[in-house]
């Protein structure tokens, strides 16, 4: 099952079901904890897939939540390989791992393939341009794919807006905070993404900006230079958003300049060393090196 699709898979919903897993511990039948969980009292949807068993799909899917025999049929437990998470945002950075830095090479099959897809084109859009709206993004998908557009996983209302949740859970988007219809509106800003994989999966210390590019396109496949993008863009008719040719793109860019005025790494040009291009807006940013800063304890 796609996790975009049905529109009730609701990472919110995830989380609900592992912490009341987390704190179980031990195997729950499944129909005490769907009763947990949403009885039948609380129907959030009607017709289809309830929310219940799409959110406990995705869980399976992403290797969140297993699957045992019980003297009352299925019983289900937290996979023995997922941390125990005590709060939301960290639940948050879990799924990040999960669904993006955990990729497969081989898309076909995937459960996320289909957000992965979306992710890839969001994250070539440009974080300078006007907060994106559904009729902006119909816009730019019959520009980037063409007529047939409504194909893609975001190609109609539902997904998008299925989208617009997970790309906020995950860090590769914000919400627009003023104006009418505010909340309808969103930024291709990467930052909160990129700062997960920083105070993740980065050690302190000083490195090169090539080695700093290669360690988050390696953990975030769907952004400029990643996998994904690599893969999937030269089919698309995406803008060439760089400042000059070879810098990085805008979207990540931003993000990168973002954790450096936040105090989450230093830039640093040294004369004698090689140099990265950034796309700060038109104009060049230079560097060759990245000082990863100690992350609070």
């Amino acid at each position: 099952m796609p996790l975009l699709q049905p529109p009730n898979v609701l990472p919110k919903g995830m989380f609900l079901i592992d912490q009341v897993l987390l704190h179980r511990r031990r195997p729950v039948p499944r129909d005490d904890l769907r009763a947990l969980v949403q009885p039948s009292t609380l129907p959030l949807r009607q017709g289809g897939t309830s929310t219940f068993d799409a959110c406990l799909k995705a869980l399976r899917d992403l290797d969140l939540v297993r699957v045992e025999e019980h003297t009352q049929g299925e019983a289900l437990s937290r996979h023995p390989d997922s941390p125990a998470v005590p709060d939301v945002l960290t639940f948050y950075t879990l799924l990040l791992q999960r669904a993006v830095l955990q990729a497969p090479h081989d898309l076909e099959s995937a459960a996320q393939r289909d957000l992965l897809t979306a992710l890839t084109w969001w994250c070539a859009q440009d974080p300078h341009a006007a907060p994106i709206e559904w009729s902006k993004v119909q816009e730019l998908l019959g520009h980037d794919l063409g007529a047939d557009f409504t194909s893609f996983p975001i190609g109609n209302t539902n997904p998008w807006q299925s989208f617009t949740r997970w790309a906020l859970v995950l860090g590769f988007a914000e919400q627009e905070s003023v104006g009418e219809g505010a909340p309808a509106r969103l930024v291709p800003d990467i930052t909160r993404a990129l700062k997960r994989i920083l105070t993740s999966r980065a050690a302190p210390g000083v490195v090169r900006a090539q080695d700093f590019l290669t360690l988050v396109r390696e953990c975030l496949p769907v952004v400029d230079g990643g996998r994904l993008a690599v893969q999937m863009r030269p089919h698309w008719n995406v803008p060439d958003r760089r400042a000059v040719a070879g810098a990085v793109d805008r979207a990540l860019s931003h993000a990168i300049l973002r954790c450096a005025e936040d105090g989450l790494v230093e830039l640093d040009s040294l004369s004698d060393a090689a140099k990265v291009n950034l796309s700060d807006a038109e104009r060049i940013f230079s560097f060759s090196h990245v000082r990863i800063q100690e992350r609070e304890a």
